[in-house]
């Protein structure tokens, strides 16, 4: 008997051992081609605007007209459509992540700390007052990609499905503010920056 216990416990401890192993090797697949400076692929992305008018379109609206032209024409407004402006706009994003915890930053500043430990996480925007309603987020992984939930401060919500590859991230939006009866989509393209020699 003690000769088939020796047995059953290496084969117990043994199995143990490699799917910590595999969960930790997944965990570096995982992340570690997302961090990092990142900078937006204009040819290759969405343009925001049309996307917007798509949405728009979809529910039944008319353009409205503008005294905004060009690029970022439907940027801008209160304080709580903050954050689709600078997810959907931005053309820098740079990427930490200190399991469980998420740093994202965009352009002037504007951050996003939260969490992939399945717990919720205010989104502290730059500016931010305690004690203003803010937005949260929280994060999973699936399968090599980042899933973020976020709802936001005007009551709406954001769906982004992050993924990486060394040279590549590609984030797609649903964003549902909650002025709009239909999301915007927008599919964005970052690579990272060319380095001089």
């Amino acid at each position: 008997m003690p000769v088939k216990f020796d047995k059953q416990l290496f084969c117990f401890f043994s199995l143990v051992v490699f799917a910590l192993s595999t969960f930790s090797q997944d965990n570096v697949s995982d992340y570690q081609s997302f961090l990092g400076h990142w900078t937006i692929n204009e040819e290759l992305s969405d343009d925001t605007d049309k996307q917007v008018e798509i949405a728009i379109k979809a529910a039944g609206g008319r353009i409205p007209r503008t005294d905004k032209k060009g690029k970022g024409r439907y940027r801008g407004g209160p304080k709580e459509h903050a954050i689709y402006d600078h997810i959907s706009y931005d053309d820098s994003l740079h990427f930490q992540y200190l399991p469980p915890e998420f740093q994202l930053v965009y352009d002037d500043g504007f951050e996003r700390i939260f969490h992939s430990d399945n717990r919720k996480r205010v989104v502290s925007a730059s500016g931010t007052v305690a004690g203003d309603n803010q937005d949260f987020s929280f994060a999973t992984w699936d399968e090599g990609r980042l899933i973020i939930e976020t709802r936001a401060r005007d009551g709406g919500w954001i769906y982004e499905v992050i993924e990486a590859t060394e040279d590549t991230l590609t984030v797609t939006l649903e964003l549902n503010p909650s002025s709009f009866a239909e999301p915007i989509k927008v599919k964005r393209i970052y690579n990272r920056p060319i380095t001089s020699q």
